[in-house]
């Protein structure tokens, strides 16, 4: 019975240490998941930090677009009022053939309630310009939320098509290990047939252990990508991302740099940004010098007051009455203080243009940079292609002249590396040409 107990013991202790070890397994286990381009996409602008803040502040603009709509309607007002006075003040009575009249009754209670109105009747255009400008800050900050959308859109490309090159580029290096594995391996026949020298097999040795020296280089690379792209997608940092394979784009039409920037000073999100920044200047100057003009509103007052001051002498009960009027309003001295505020509004006037200028040349240079990248892509692509081709038969006669021990392992392994190199720039090519074609795209306002 003993030994029984002693066994179920340790069977529980045995069970609960698995159960744990497979939690714990469970817990750290990475999920491994293929990413296209489009999700990465989609992802990253439904998370991207900036585009939340972009929204909130839109959403701000538009509860202020609509406070200033709301400034054209009357202001209301309800004040009421209730007073204890003290009764240590006495009354001063006058006499009159009719009987003596109090003039300044005890009325301890008193009470002065009113609704009052005023209603702006003209500001030379303050209010409508004001509500001009709430529009047009609003439109800013729109086309600063689709400026940002398009980096983030590049950004996660950019991530995306970088960790293309550097998965793609570790397989072609491990087939290239593979390769020259097999090859050792007729080079070590070789040795024993004595036909070669050991030599031969340490030059294979010696390359293959820098190819495993550069994967651990890139799965380094590969690992800080991985973390930043799940990071900007709200993936767990711990999801291996997969990629799908690379479509090579069909041939695309390449138009006159000309088109490509007249198209971005259309479209590029930063200039519409601050034409409408020029536009808000401009609605600030007049509203500037609209300070030297006066402006009239209408006021009303319904008023029910205890005692009510008009009835003389006062009476000790509440009283309706009211009034309506016209105020006219003119600061003078806004004639000669208001002088600096409209060299100030003028000023802004040539300071946004001057940075329309500068941001509109530095797109056009961007044009530029972005069309000559993109077709010297397109060139290397053609160029990266044949290269292969050529690597590949080179490597084809060096591989034939080994087998049959006709050439020295130096030569094989240049043709070697010579066809790894075609291939890796060909992986690199075809990525650097999608990503290239991308910002031109977003330079360009596409």
């Amino acid at each position: 019975m003993i030994i029984n107990r002693k066994y179920f013991a340790l069977l529980k202790k045995g069970l609960f240490t698995f159960l744990l070890s497979a939690c714990i397994t469970g817990l750290n286990a990475q999920e491994v998941k293929v990413l296209s381009l489009e999700e990465a996409t989609k992802l990253a602008l439904k998370h991207d930090q900036q585009l939340k803040v972009d929204s909130s502040q839109i959403s701000i603009l538009n509860t202020k677009l609509t406070q200033s709509k709301k400034s054209i309607l009357p202001d209301v007002a309800l004040n009421l009022n209730y007073t204890r006075i003290s009764d240590n003040i006495t009354p001063f009575t006058v006499g009159f053939p009719t009987g003596d009249v109090t003039l300044n009754p005890q009325i301890l209670n008193q009470s002065y309630n009113s609704l009052q109105l005023k209603q702006l009747i003209w500001s030379g255009g303050k209010v409508s310009y004001g509500i001009e400008i709430s529009k047009k800050e609003l439109e800013a900050a729109k086309f600063d939320l689709e400026k940002n959308k398009v980096n983030t859109v590049y950004n996660i490309s950019a991530l995306w098509y970088n960790l293309y090159v550097l998965k793609t580029s570790k397989k072609i290096i491990e087939a290239n290990i593979n390769t020259l594995t097999q090859s050792q391996k007729d080079i070590k026949n070789f040795v024993k047939q004595g036909i070669a020298l050991e030599n031969e097999v340490l030059k294979i040795d010696l390359v293959i252990t820098n190819l495993q020296s550069n994967l651990v280089d890139i799965s380094n690379s590969i690992n800080a990508l991985n973390f930043n792209i799940c990071t900007l997608t709200e993936l767990p940092t711990n999801t291996t991302i997969e990629l799908p394979e690379l479509v090579e784009i069909a041939d695309i039409t390449v138009n006159n740099m000309d088109i490509y920037l007249s198209t971005a000073i259309a479209n590029r999100a930063e200039l519409k940004s601050l034409n409408t920044y020029k536009d808000i200047s401009k609605l600030g100057l007049k509203i500037s010098r609209l300070n030297y003009s006066p402006t009239l509103s209408a006021i009303a007052s319904g008023n029910y007051n205890l005692p009510e001051q008009r009835l003389f002498p006062n009476e000790d009960k509440f009283t309706p009455t009211w009034f309506v009027g016209i105020n006219f309003n003119w600061a003078i001295s806004g004639l000669y203080k208001n002088q600096e505020k409209v060299k100030d509004s003028k000023l802004t006037i040539t300071k946004t243009n001057a940075l329309y200028n500068q941001v509109k040349e530095g797109i056009m240079m961007e044009v530029n940079s972005a069309y000559t990248d993109y077709l010297q892509a397109t060139q290397k692509i053609v160029i990266a292609k044949k290269a292969l081709e050529q690597a590949q038969e080179n490597f084809r006669v060096e591989q034939n002249k080994l087998n049959v021990s006709v050439i020295t392992t130096t030569d094989f392994l240049d043709a070697n590396n010579k066809l790894l190199q075609a291939k890796l720039n060909l992986n690199a090519a075809n990525a650097n040409t999608q990503l290239a074609l991308k910002k031109l795209n977003k330079i360009t306002g596409i």
